[in-house]
């Protein structure tokens, strides 16, 4: 495999993770919960939304390798700390929003009060609960370890950790806001990954021929 491919292949997840995040979050059906109503109302947008997060959630493990890249010559126990721990969360990820597709199936098939108890009970699961809810923010803590990192060491500007704790942010502090306003944290992300894979480019990345 080739450096160029690697680049190119970094670069493009990092890319891909925010753009997709973006457009996962302008499709995303009104509401601030799985409520079955809204679910049977907005099928397409409930599984359109469903598809791109889990892709975004995809592309942010090869995402996590790629910024660890940029640190490990200067900070490579925080480029392998961080890298492990946003690898563990974006898998995690991966998994949660695959609920989307279940919760709309009950919805199609139960009344709504029995549509609504069964996925409590499933929220409630402890399986659930510690390893894939809790486990999927761990997602932001490896993008922060290793973008604070960044600049931190100066390979990364200051304002790199600041765009992506906006980008996180936003969704949560607009959550009873239309899904458009959501997404505009993603934005503040594209500009922070989207700087880390100009660098990225720029940066031969070490590996076997």
């Amino acid at each position: 495999m080739s450096d160029s491919f690697r680049r190119h292949a970094a670069a493009g997840s990092l890319v891909a993770w925010p753009v997709l995040l973006f457009l996962a979050f302008l499709t995303s059906p009104p509401g601030t919960d799985h409520n079955p109503a809204i679910f049977l109302a907005h099928a397409t947008k409930v599984q359109v939304s469903a598809v791109l997060f889990l892709w975004a959630a995809a592309a942010m493990i090869p995402g996590m390798l790629a910024l660890a890249g940029l640190l490990r010559e200067r900070a490579p126990r925080l480029a392998n700390l961080g890298a492990a721990v946003g690898m563990i969360g974006s898998a995690a990820a991966v998994s949660l929003f695959m609920t989307d597709f279940y919760d709309l199936a009950l919805a199609q098939t139960l009344p709504a009060d029995q549509a609504v108890a069964v996925t409590a009970a499933a929220g409630d699961l402890a399986g659930f609960v510690y390893a894939i809810l809790l486990p999927a923010f761990l997602s932001h803590v490896g993008a922060l370890i290793l973008t604070i990192s960044l600049a931190a060491t100066r390979i990364g500007p200051w304002w790199l950790p600041v765009l992506v704790v906006a980008g996180i942010a936003i969704p949560f502090l607009t959550v009873t806001q239309p899904p458009a306003v959501q997404s505009t944290g993603a934005l503040c992300q594209l500009v922070a990954y989207g700087w880390a894979a100009w660098r990225v480019l720029r940066t031969p990345i070490p590996g076997r021929g």
